[in-house]
């Protein structure tokens, strides 16, 4: 692998990602100021022997990694501990990147620009050629300039989140904040976004669509069904991001940082709490209650402040499953958002 830093490395955690792993690396295909590290997790498909091929063809943009199946976040830990790119992107195997917006994003960095953290739009698409929803930021920051976080406008909608779609981590602050994902877990790129947040001083957002986001295609993590099923791993995250940071020493002291943190560790926790409503047995409730438990006797002061939020309080009611109103409010989501 060559030691010319490039601008981005764009990491593809891959897994038996041979039917459409080339929308992705093709999107990718021809910019030398990138480099794409493709991380194939153990797959029993062809997806390392397509990986090379585009390593043959231009080594010096692709390289293809092969490691023992770690899950989603161990693959990222990996392309982190090998990423040459002044930022580190993470695009998923079955999902694209817009040429124009990343010529523009490209763009961007040549001209000098070196932010913390660069959101840029994403779009939920709806198959390969039906785009549903556009995510924008304008709300919050000033539109192709890089600025202090203490620029940042007022708190999020819930529909604006800061997600691994919208994110580009200058890659030193990643490694700065000592992230380390876990294993065999879906759902930890909530903990990727949340963690460097604590240490980011500049922020730029750039209104293009750089990620295409594709929904619908049957086995994705955020089907229903995988969602309700792997409840235990929304559980995880969102100790995870509890215990990360008490943000409560943000409240007075850094209060842009502190309403960009609670957002985020509201939705952690939000998630933590309604999949196991839904999946609505014995064993869910006691892995949710228990959740509760520990993040109260970790940082008590943010528990009882998290527990006051609407977020939270709408699907937590200890001995009493809010099933009925987790379901009506899930189902609202999607109406408005379409995300799966």
């Amino acid at each position: 692998m060559s030691t010319e830093s490039k601008l981005i490395t764009f990491c593809v955690p891959s897994y038996n990602s041979a039917e459409y792993l080339h929308y992705a690396l093709d999107s990718l295909k021809g910019i030398a100021d990138i480099e794409v590290l493709v991380i194939d997790d153990g797959s029993k498909d062809d997806t390392l022997k397509i990986a090379k091929n585009y390593e043959d063809i231009d080594p010096s943009v692709f390289h293809a990694i092969h490691q023992e199946n770690k899950g989603h976040g161990g693959a990222i830990n990996t392309a982190l501990s090998l990423a040459t790119g002044r930022y580190f992107k993470v695009l998923d195997s079955d999902d694209w990147a817009d040429r124009e917006a990343l010529n523009k994003l490209l763009d961007f960095l040549k001209a000098g620009n070196e932010p913390d953290l660069i959101l840029m739009d994403y779009v939920y698409q709806q198959g390969r050629n039906n785009p549903t929803t556009r995510i924008h930021f304008d709300l919050y920051f000033p539109v192709n300039e890089v600025v202090p976080l203490t620029r940042m406008k007022h708190h999020m909608k819930m529909t604006d989140n800061v997600t691994l779609h919208s994110a580009i981590y200058k890659t030193q602050v990643l490694r700065d904040s000592h992230l380390t994902l876990p294993e065999h877990c879906s759902y930890e790129d909530n903990y990727f976004v949340y963690v460097p947040m604590a240490i980011i001083q500049t922020v730029a957002y750039l209104p293009e669509p750089l990620y295409q986001y594709l929904i619908g295609r049957d086995g994705q993590s955020m089907a229903y069904e995988t969602c309700i099923r792997k409840y235990k791993d929304f559980v995880k995250c969102g100790e995870l991001i509890f215990k990360a940071q008490d943000i409560m020493k943000f409240r007075k002291s850094d209060p842009k940082r502190f309403l960009l943190m609670k957002h985020h560790l509201m939705l952690g926790m939000m998630f933590a709490v309604l999949y196991p409503q839904l999946k609505k047995d014995e064993e869910s409730i006691k892995v949710m209650n228990d959740f509760m438990d520990t993040c109260e006797k970790t940082y008590p002061e943010q528990f009882k402040f998290c527990r006051k939020d609407v977020r939270v309080s709408t699907f937590y009611n200890r001995g009493k499953p809010a099933y009925k109103t987790s379901r009506f409010w899930y189902k609202m989501a999607h109406l408005f958002v379409k995300f799966n």
